[in-house]
């Protein structure tokens, strides 16, 4: 099995915090624009909103997951093989 160094990690943690999380926000900001949008069916609104706060909630986690990496842990059900 091969060792996971400590630059292997920060850069895992790099991905999660820079390029994960933002996606995520990203994600959410366009579901919350979309449920803000009075032209849309109530239906579309709801599920934009839900939307976003699904992704409001795996920015959280791609961020903690960072924060674990960068401590040198590596998260349960992580897999950096």
């Amino acid at each position: 099995m091969a060792r996971i160094t400590r630059a292997r990690l920060n850069r895992e943690a790099d991905y999660f915090e820079n390029t994960a999380a933002l996606r995520s926000d990203a994600a959410a900001a366009d579901g919350e624009r979309v449920a803000a949008d009075p032209s849309r069916s109530d239906y579309t609104r709801a599920c934009a909103a839900r939307a976003a706060e699904i992704a409001r909630g795996n920015a959280a986690e791609y961020r903690h997951i960072a924060a674990e990496l960068r401590a040198g842990e590596i998260p349960d059900g992580l897999d950096l093989t």
